[in-house]
């Protein structure tokens, strides 16, 4: 348990970079640069594959930590990073999309 904490805190301290395809995606779907580094910083981590999804899922954070809610970052682009999932390879970002529906685990 120790051990997924201290890569969490690793990943957290790293900037995300984005790949063509990921800029190309967030232009085309509207989602903005904050809403990514928010639900990189803040999400849920799953795995997938070789790959990581991150997604906000608001009652977990909430019984998480209630503070996040109350960020600005959140308050202003709230639809957006609920309804948001990352795919993030070795810090690189390389798609982000809206969720619809369930996300399966």
């Amino acid at each position: 348990m120790a051990e997924r904490e201290r890569e969490r805190e690793r990943e957290r301290e790293r900037d995300l970079v984005y790949s063509e395809h990921a800029l190309t995606r967030m232009q085309q779907r509207g989602i903005t640069k904050e809403a990514i580094s928010f639900i990189f910083h803040n999400g849920i981590k799953m795995a997938t594959h070789q790959d990581h999804r991150y997604i906000f899922n608001t009652k977990k954070q909430k019984k998480k930590n209630r503070e996040i809610i109350f960020d600005k970052t959140f308050i202003k682009f709230q639809k957006q990073i609920e309804n948001t999932a990352l795919i993030v390879n070795n810090g690189m970002l390389i798609t982000a999309y809206r969720i619809q529906g369930r996300i399966w685990r």
